[in-house]
């Protein structure tokens, strides 16, 4: 990649970044009722500019700067102690591996390199444990993305978003179900609730079926990493159209899914070289889920003193799981004054559980997703806080000693940013965690 290339990317990314509002809306559903006791919240896009006649039908080229489509939140509905769509299924996670594609439809001409060798590098940014070989620092202009325990690296400007939930009823750019991110995207791990409608508006989707339903014009370069169900698979192999080229490659029980866009071959070579297992992501999330499908989320051990307490944070490590597929689903980062501030809105926040409704769900509904904080001090080993904000029951913050009540000051921090987002909740837990 030239330096102009560079510099032109990290410019999209900013001017992606510039466009982050967003205003929430009400999405009326077809057959559905008026009131709701279940927040669910996904990701619709906003047209910014009327959409011309003479419009090409194909993608636009990702060569000249652009702003990125406002995002709002979409209210689904959901019955009284309903069981909401879980997108994922089973899997778990095993050692280190190269990527293979078991359907052997792959080229000849050997295995893509990695984005970088850098096994002897200095481990950078939010690598801290010293001898960690499994993530190496990144190469320059890229960023290490994990989904389950699978990790790879991608552009450092490509945005962790949510893929569209129905992309068969899209019949144009801009309409209600047109969900789908206008920027290069790692896929988040959703439990977002599914409509039940019927829709098929793909009778213009003239390209092969491996590329899924998103309308041609629509199309933006992702990865995603799916975990099929046990004994379920995937096709894998490489396809192209238009000089789009999409890569399906299995990683143990793994896929990963890559499409790139004209002239960035390159780029989903690289995207796929670098694939491979890891116990810990980046910021030092375990990628198997410490919670099996069915605990309470809460730590198994009562530690010595909470993690609250002590000195400031150096960082916090937000970690999201799926129980059903004991796996890590999303991550991020704070520090310093963000990490503090996090802490003590926690420790301020009242000593109880709460806020509940338990009268509306079905007793022993298991949780479809929860978050780990893992408080690090310098010269400490981490400590972890366990955010519980499903279903209907025991809310709140607990750190083995004692809970603190789910509050807006502590609670919304935690889901400020993807891929560590809520996507179906209780309206009175959305009212305090919820911007």
């Amino acid at each position: 990649m030239s330096d102009f290339e560079r510099e032109e990317r990290a410019f999209r990314a900013a001017l992606a970044r510039a466009a982050d509002g967003f205003e929430p809306r009400e999405l009326a559903i077809p057959g559905g009722s008026d009131t709701t006791a279940t927040r669910d919240v996904s990701d619709e896009t906003e047209q910014n500019e009327q959409i011309e006649q003479d419009e090409p039908k194909g993608p636009v080229r990702r060569r000249a700067p652009w702003i990125l489509a406002a995002a709002a939140a979409v209210l689904a509905v959901v019955g009284l102690g309903g069981v909401v769509a879980n997108l994922q299924t089973d899997g778990s996670g095993g050692e280190s591996t190269a990527a293979s594609d078991a359907s052997g439809a792959e080229d000849s001409g050997g295995a893509p390199k990695a984005l970088a060798d850098q096994e002897g590098a200095v481990p950078e940014g939010t690598y801290r444990e010293p001898g960690r070989t499994d993530l190496p620092a990144p190469a320059e202009g890229n960023r290490w993305a994990v989904r389950y325990n699978i990790a790879f690296q991608v552009p450092e400007e490509w945005a962790d978003a949510t893929a569209p939930a129905l992309p068969e009823c899209i019949a144009e750019p801009g309409d209600r179900w047109d969900t789908v991110p206008r920027t290069p995207y790692v896929a988040n791990i959703t439990n977002q609730p599914v409509p039940k409608i019927a829709c098929d508006e793909t009778s213009d989707r003239d390209f092969p079926p491996q590329f899924g339903k998103v309308p041609f014009a629509l199309w933006q370069p992702y990865v995603l990493i799916e975990k099929p169900g046990k004994g379920a698979g995937l096709q894998t192999g490489s396809w192209e159209h238009e000089g789009w080229l999409l890569t399906r490659v299995q990683i143990e029980d793994a896929y990963a899914t890559i499409l790139t866009g004209p002239g960035d071959d390159e780029i989903n070579n690289q995207v796929k070289g670098s694939l491979r297992t890891t116990p810990k992501d980046p910021y030092g999330c375990e990628t198997a889920s410490p919670l099996a499908e069915g605990d309470p989320v809460r730590p198994k051990t009562e530690p010595s003193t909470s993690p609250l307490e002590g000195d400031a944070p150096d960082s916090i490590a937000i970690c999201r799981y799926e129980p059903s597929s004991a796996s890590l689903t999303g991550s991020r980062e704070i520090t310093d004054t963000a990490a503090a501030g996090l802490v003590e809105a926690i420790r301020s926040a009242p000593r109880r559980s709460g806020p509940n409704t338990p009268q509306n769900c079905a007793p022993g509904q298991p949780v479809t997703a929860y978050v780990i904080l893992r408080i690090s001090r310098d010269g400490d080993a981490p400590k972890d806080v366990y955010v519980n904000y499903e279903n209907c029951a025991d809310h709140g913050f607990y750190d083995g000693i004692t809970v603190h009540e789910l509050t807006a000051a502590a609670c919304r921090p935690v889901f400020a940013e993807a891929p560590v987002t809520i996507y179906s909740v209780q309206d009175d837990v959305a009212k305090v965690c919820l911007s």
